[in-house]
């Protein structure tokens, strides 16, 4: 959840001039608030959020590749957040495929709704099966 908080506050506030030390700083905050300050999972969630947000441009034209009838201006925060996130663990991370689509929806059945959740799935499967 940490990651996805962080980078859901990033695209909330449009930030295209967002420095490296204020992402520190934002990354700090929540792994403070959530209690995860050293060993493995800090680690992770500084991973996860630097590359997902330096790589967001490229995981928007993917999304979009895919939602048929769907621009990215009408996907929501949470849900383009959550695919983000799960495309750069599936491209620049070593966690399990199913893992991370798994996880993804999940995130989606929390944080939005069931048929975000269903999308979600249909986008990263399709994304997935393009990549094989």
């Amino acid at each position: 959840m940490t990651a996805l908080e962080i980078l859901f506050q990033v695209q909330s506030h449009q930030s295209e001039g967002l420095t490296d030390d204020i992402l520190h700083r934002m990354c700090d905050e929540a792994l403070e608030r959530n209690s995860i300050l050293t060993g493995g999972g800090g680690r992770f969630v500084r991973d996860l959020v630097f590359g997902t947000w330096k790589h967001r441009h490229e995981y928007d034209d993917a999304i979009a590749s895919r939602s048929e009838g769907w621009p990215l201006h009408r996907i929501g925060r949470v849900e383009s957040a959550i695919m983000r996130m799960a495309l750069h663990e599936l491209r620049r991370m070593d966690t399990p495929r199913s893992v991370v689509i798994d996880e993804a929806v999940e995130l989606a059945k929390q944080y939005a709704s069931s048929r975000a959740a269903s999308f979600i799935n249909g986008i990263l499967g399709s994304l997935v099966t393009q990549q094989m």
